[in-house]
């Protein structure tokens, strides 16, 4: 059984956006589209135990994109990091949540079904 609220909480997400303009093959489309190339997230670890990695799951329609951070999350510090998205994504309307993460201790926290934080 895993806890309902995430360990992780995200504080802060940003989509890095950049102007293209939109085409489908060779026509183009009516209005220039905003596309990701990169995402920035903040985040705490709000539990007790330092976390090693973090898995969150960036969603944008039907595009959705894993991002794995490692390192050493250590309890109430303020992390930062950009991350690079391996395809382009549409930028409006685009989330970000923490899906799973694995302890020092070699436990793991999972998101259940319908778990969202940001």
């Amino acid at each position: 059984a895993y806890a309902v609220k995430s360990p992780i909480a995200i504080t802060s997400f940003r989509v890095n956006e950049l102007y293209t303009p939109g085409t489908i093959g060779t026509d183009i489309e009516q209005a220039p589209q905003f596309v990701a190339t990169d995402v920035s997230v903040k985040f705490v670890n709000t539990g007790s135990v330092v976390a090693t990695v973090v898995k969150f799951s960036v969603n944008a329609g039907q595009s959705t994109q894993i991002i794995v951070d490692k390192g050493t999350f250590s309890s109430g510090a303020q992390i930062k990091h950009d991350f690079a998205i391996a395809d382009p994504i549409d930028a409006p309307n685009t989330t970000c949540n923490v899906t799973e993460v694995t302890f020092v201790d070699g436990s793991v926290w999972r998101a259940g079904p319908g778990i969202a934080n940001r």
